[in-house]
């Protein structure tokens, strides 16, 4: 108990110390952006991503998200993370400059003569140097409930995720749960957490790792642990659209219910997969992963992951979200089923 005493007055500490020295540092509040429709505001940029400029003036109770296509002007003194659509990466002031055409270089990465000059569509992301941290994370949070009267059944679906990026390195973790059954009855459980590591090599290439852990009662799977290491080329990379490819190797170990025998068993497998995402301002926003692992140690085994969210803005950082998951698996080492499938309806926050 002591030591545990302890541990939570160190993390305390901590906290209280980062968000000292986070509040501490200088802003810059003097950032002018000026709309092709002629509105003018002037405040601190937070940040640009998936096509969306987010902005807060001191008069406004919260940031406001701006379709980056219809910035006409931009000035700010700040260093930022610029990311480019190419998979470049700069670190410095930046200023966009009006301009009659989209074809003409009117984005500015820099100042004076050593500035570089790029087409404002080819701006990726946008990630202010001196954001605290918790300002730099991105994800959402999706909660799903459901409940049939007639049979006492019921049903909740739990995901979340959350991406931090620091120059060239994105960290994302990620938990997906669902739960089902009757008052009186049986029920079922799945639950997954991912972490995810990407390390940007070059404007193409990427490497990474990757660690999960699965339970599925569907699956008679108590736990399934996979660790990994991935090479990834971006095909496609665009302020409203991204898809990637990826291959690797990674270690499994799978423990099943006692119901089917409880084997326990360590699996090499490799690994081959696409990343793909579209974005529409104010509209809708897909993500999809597609994995397989074909197995190294057991010949013929073959196991399939497909996740997908679809997420329809209903106002704000509000939106309704659709969730599909599928985990397949061709030859499993005990009597258990092959397929567990899911869909789901839920109500979620993005940040």
């Amino acid at each position: 108990m002591k030591e545990q005493r302890l541990f939570r007055r160190v993390v305390l500490l901590l906290l209280a110390t980062i968000a000292c020295l986070s509040n501490a540092q200088a802003k810059h509040l003097d950032d002018v952006v000026v709309l092709k429709n002629g509105d003018r505001l002037t405040g601190e940029i937070k940040g640009l991503q998936r096509g969306e400029l987010k902005f807060k003036a001191s008069y406004m109770a919260e940031a406001v998200r701006l379709d980056w296509a219809r910035v006409a002007r931009l000035e700010s003194k700040s260093t930022f993370l610029v990311y480019l659509t190419d998979g470049t990466l700069f670190t410095d002031s930046v200023q966009l400059l009006p301009a009659n055409t989209a074809e003409i270089d009117n984005f500015a990465i820099g100042v004076d003569q050593k500035a570089v000059r790029v087409k404002q569509m080819d701006v990726l992301r946008i990630t202010p140097v001196e954001a605290r941290f918790w300002q730099q994370l991105e994800g959402s949070i999706d909660l799903g409930l459901g409940f049939t009267s007639g049979n006492d059944q019921y049903q909740a679906d739990l995901s979340a995720t959350a991406t931090y990026r620091k120059g060239s390195h994105s960290v994302t973790g990620s938990v997906d749960g669902s739960y089902s059954g009757q008052t009186e009855g049986e029920s079922s459980a799945r639950r997954e957490f991912a972490f995810d590591y990407r390390k940007q090599l070059s404007p193409k290439w990427y490497t990474g790792g990757i660690f999960s852990l699965l339970r599925s009662d569907q699956q008679s799977l108590d736990r399934r642990t996979t660790v990994g290491g991935i090479l990834g080329r971006n095909i496609k990379q665009t302020e409203r659209t991204r898809f990637s490819i990826f291959g690797g190797l990674a270690t499994t170990r799978e423990k099943y219910s006692a119901s089917v025998g409880t084997p326990r068993a360590t699996n090499v497998d490799a690994i081959t997969g696409l990343d793909f995402a579209t974005f529409r301002f104010t509209t809708t926003d897909i993500t999809s992963r597609f994995s397989l692992f074909p197995s190294l140690t057991t010949p013929g085994r073959m196991r399939m992951q497909f996740t997908s969210d679809m997420r329809i803005k209903i106002a704000a950082d509000l939106y309704w979200g659709f969730h599909v998951y599928e985990n397949f698996d061709s030859k499993p080492p005990v009597s258990a089923d092959k397929n567990d499938l899911g869909i789901s309806a839920s109500v979620g926050w993005k940040f």
